[in-house]
């Protein structure tokens, strides 16, 4: 059985560029619209994704919301941390959860190795890769050859 804890977090996830960004900002408070200029997201993203998923924040006496950079960092960095699938899991694209796999059957495309199952909840394919093995200087060895 999956854990709740396993679940995947979506809404919200940076790209490269953007965590790049956030691993930059300083220990100062941040209005919801500085953040979000300083990481490259829409304000709406802060307000809508970030604060409900209990993002560290404070109100001034005003009632403004103010947040830490530092503690923004932090927070992200714990948030959006990479999952690790056990052996029997893999990812469901159609149900964007972690599911078990079920009867897999091990094919091969040149040097990828990886399971074929069926996702218990929506019954379409899934596929987890068990090796991918490159070749080092394919191209070198083909001039060589010639």
């Amino acid at each position: 059985m999956v854990n709740k804890n396993d679940e995947i977090l979506l809404k919200g996830r940076l790209n490269g560029s953007q965590r790049n960004k956030v691993k930059r900002l300083l220990d100062m408070m941040y209005t919801p619209l500085e953040l979000s200029e300083e990481i490259g997201v829409s304000k709406q993203q802060v307000y809508r994704v970030y604060i409900p998923l209990g993002c560290p924040h404070t109100k001034d006496r005003i009632g403004h919301i103010l947040i830490n950079g530092k503690d923004f960092k932090t927070w992200v960095i714990d948030i959006y941390k990479n999952k690790k699938l056990n052996k029997n899991q893999t990812y469901c694209v159609s149900c964007k959860k972690i599911v078990e796999v079920i009867d897999p059957e091990i094919n091969s495309k040149g040097n990828l190795i990886y399971q074929l199952s069926k996702c218990p909840l929506c019954g379409n394919k899934v596929t987890r890769i068990i090796s991918c093995k490159r070749k080092g200087n394919d191209k070198q060895g083909e001039l060589e050859a010639h």
